[in-house]
């Protein structure tokens, strides 16, 4: 196991790597700059001052190799729209509600879905199953930005039980945790089902059977167990997609949260702020699918680590 851990380890660094080159060049490739005179009107003499102050003027590979130095530092620049902190600073603050709506709609969605696929699977082919498919099938296909606009809709505008948007009022949280929660669900369901389903028609749920097993024994102590794997491999990535923040859902609900963050970057060519949060991101899934894969072999150990049983 551990050789497998420093296996997977070397395997995120270069991950790492070979993304932050990628975004890098990416950023680059797209004509103009950050201070264009489109975008930020000042003197050619003005302009060339602040591309010598950022290290703009010297070639890409300088820059590269300077800025993952500091990456490896913790010192991922100074950000072009808030230069008087850090980009460490900003993200410690942005991130917080989005960690918060993003991870309580996780932690409350994926119980929420569990409970409704383990439902269906339980009544095949009734209404229950009908029902809870139905719901799946309409997270899914609802995109997010739809389903925040019918929540300020029903309970802010007709209601008038909640408020449609802001921050940092706790009431102000619950719309926009019920659409981040509405993802979870739907998906949780639908995988929970075909787990289930699967699982249950396995000759070893026949044996456990005729050995004369309650079937909650069998649901809960064995079903439920073999059926986790799939459930394993969703949580920890929609997790961390979810709390790094949603453009949509930020936008409806005017959260001032990372999602608004990625998009400002981007149209204001925030380089060190565009990286950072790139490579936050990278970093975080590649440790989550490694999370991922440690559980796996916990939770079942037939499960082959690194070629070995």
């Amino acid at each position: 196991m551990l050789s497998y851990i420093l296996r997977r380890l070397v395997s995120v660094a270069f991950t790492f790597i070979v993304v932050s080159l990628i975004i890098f060049l990416m950023m680059h490739a797209v004509p103009g700059g950050p201070f264009d005179a489109n975008d930020m009107p000042v003197s050619e003499a003005v302009r060339a001052k602040l591309m010598a102050q950022l290290g703009l003027d010297q070639p890409l590979y300088v820059q590269y190799l300077r800025y993952m130095w500091g990456v490896l530092q913790f010192d991922f620049g100074v950000p072009y729209q808030s230069p008087g902190e850090s980009v460490l600073q900003l993200l410690s603050r942005a991130w917080v509600p989005s960690l918060i709506l993003g991870g309580l709609g996780v932690l409350i969605g994926a119980p929420l879905g569990i409970l409704l696929g383990m439902a269906a699977a339980l009544n095949r082919n009734s209404w229950i199953d009908y029902l809870a498919s139905a719901v799946a099938t309409l997270g899914l296909t609802i995109p997010v930005f739809v389903t925040s606009m019918l929540l300020i809709l029903v309970f802010a505008v007709w209601l008038k039980w909640l408020p449609a948007s802001g921050w940092p009022q706790p009431e102000r949280w619950i719309l926009p945790i019920i659409a981040y929660a509405a993802i979870p669900v739907a998906t949780y369901a639908r995988y929970t089902r075909s787990a289930m389903l699967d699982t249950m028609s396995r000759p070893f749920v026949t044996v456990l059977r005729a050995k004369g097993l309650s079937e909650r024994r069998i649901v809960f102590q064995h079903v439920l167990r073999n059926s986790a794997i799939p459930l394993v491999t969703v949580f920890l990535p929609m997790f961390i997609g979810t709390a790094t923040g949603s453009i949509f859902v930020e936008a409806m609900f005017r959260v001032p949260g990372l999602g608004a963050y990625f998009v400002s970057s981007i149209e204001t060519r925030d380089y060190p702020l565009e990286m950072a949060l790139m490579l936050m991101i990278t970093f975080m899934y590649c440790i989550a699918y490694l999370v991922s894969d440690i559980v796996y072999a916990l939770i079942n150990p037939r499960i082959r680590v690194g070629g070995a049983e």
